[in-house]
């Protein structure tokens, strides 16, 4: 389900409604929505995104296109949420009720907080992977997040998780039902954790890993089967690599640092993932592990403002990323593109983006953002056979509940 910008006005005048307190128990109408007093805290959260795109010199007919998004402007998210606080319990619940064919639930979970160094959470949330994906879409950098954190990353999924803050390291580890991803590629019972420290101020290393297991029975979807392997997504929606049938372990590592320092941030990540094909031959021989490679860093620069989400606060920025999918066996034949091929032809994809980030009010920013997109196989590009850049403008609005 997509609409036209125009239609989020009404939210949008609600979201910039003055705050006014009814009572003194701290009922407030605006940007600030919610209930306090003693030790119970209520408030409802969420945002709504407002995205553009314009496809600079390339043109994509629509059968070729595959998930290519192709509207010029839509409503890329709706989020409503409750938060409630009562003492050492947390529950939060987050939905978007716009999300089409999708879970319609994001986050649905309670959380007991016996201090900084240790907490309990159970419930539907994200798998601890990856901080580009654990980061919230109202704050990620960029319009769109790096391809390693949408393709390798996981998702969200039923488990349970304890987590804390012990001195200069933060630590998450957890047992979930499935690693997140839709019901066509999401694995079984998986583990995660992650470890950030923070050896000096402004900076921050951290490691992260989750292990689970893919079955082979595939999904069906009228009389064909849907492989379960990964698949790659340039960062304006085109697909370059097509899933495989998979059977095995799904293993992920994901390497982050971070530092930031007055009004310079910089940020780097690495993430690989490799998936077993046990079985998955015409001859039900076992096969090479598919695997899929990506890293990005990126520099932001505050021209404005003392920080981030203030009235004013204007950014800028750049990134490069790269994403990459093989097998790890040796050639001994033809490299195909087929989803059952034993040498699988390497598909690459490396995208620059420059971008701003101007934040109107403390609770709404437009965002701007120029993507050149090159494929390392250009008979897996937009335009098979071209060889060349892809150029694509990225726009946003987003207005959001603090």
């Amino acid at each position: 389900m997509r609409c036209r910008l125009g239609r989020v006005l009404p939210l949008a005048a609600l979201l910039l409604t003055p705050t006014v307190g009814l009572t003194e128990d701290h009922w407030k109408l605006g940007p600030d929505v919610g209930i306090s007093k003693g030790s119970f805290r209520l408030n409802l959260t969420g945002y709504v995104q407002g995205d553009f795109r314009y496809f600079s010199d390339w043109e994509v007919n629509e059968t070729e296109a595959g998930s290519l998004r192709h509207d010029e402007t839509e409503l890329r998210r709706l989020r409503v949420g409750l938060d409630v606080a009562w003492g050492r319990l947390i529950l939060q619940a987050q939905a978007d009720p716009h999300e089409d064919g999708r879970s319609v639930l994001k986050d649905a979970y309670a959380e007991l907080r016996f201090g900084k160094a240790f907490r309990l959470r159970g419930g539907h949330f994200k798998v601890p992977v990856s901080p580009e994906f654990l980061t919230s879409a109202a704050r990620t950098d960029f319009v769109e997040r790096t391809m390693l954190a949408s393709e390798l990353g996981p998702g969200r999924d039923l488990g349970v998780m304890i987590h804390g803050e012990v001195q200069r390291l933060q630590y998450q580890l957890g047992v979930f039902d499935g690693d997140g991803w839709s019901h066509t590629s999401r694995a079984e019972t998986t583990a995660a954790a992650r470890l950030v420290v923070t050896p000096v101020k402004g900076l921050t290393l951290g490691a992260s890993a989750s292990v689970g297991d893919v079955s082979a029975d595939p999904a069906v979807s009228g009389a064909t089967l849907t492989p379960r392997g990964l698949k790659g997504l340039s960062p304006t929606g085109y697909e370059f690599f097509v899933p495989h049938f998979v059977d095995g372990r799904r293993l992920r590592v994901d390497l982050e640092a971070a530092f930031s320092r007055g009004p310079v941030s910089l940020k780097a990540e690495g993430l690989r993932v490799r998936e077993q094909r046990r079985g998955q031959s015409s001859t039900l021989t076992d096969m090479p592990d598919v695997q899929g490679d990506g890293w990005a860093v990126s520099a932001w620069w505050l021209l404005r403002g003392e920080k981030k989400r203030q009235v004013g606060a204007l950014e800028i920025g750049a990134r490069y990323e790269s994403l990459r999918f093989d097998d790890v066996g040796d050639d001994t034949g033809f490299a195909g593109f087929g989803n059952r091929a034993r040498n699988i032809k390497p598909a690459s994809l490396d995208a620059a983006a420059a971008g701003f980030s101007f934040w109107l009010t403390r609770w709404g920013r437009i965002m701007g953002n120029l993507v050149v997109e090159r494929y390392g196989e250009p008979l897996l590009a937009p335009e098979p056979g071209r060889q060349g850049n892809y150029v694509t403008l990225l726009g946003r609005v987003q207005l959001h509940l603090p």
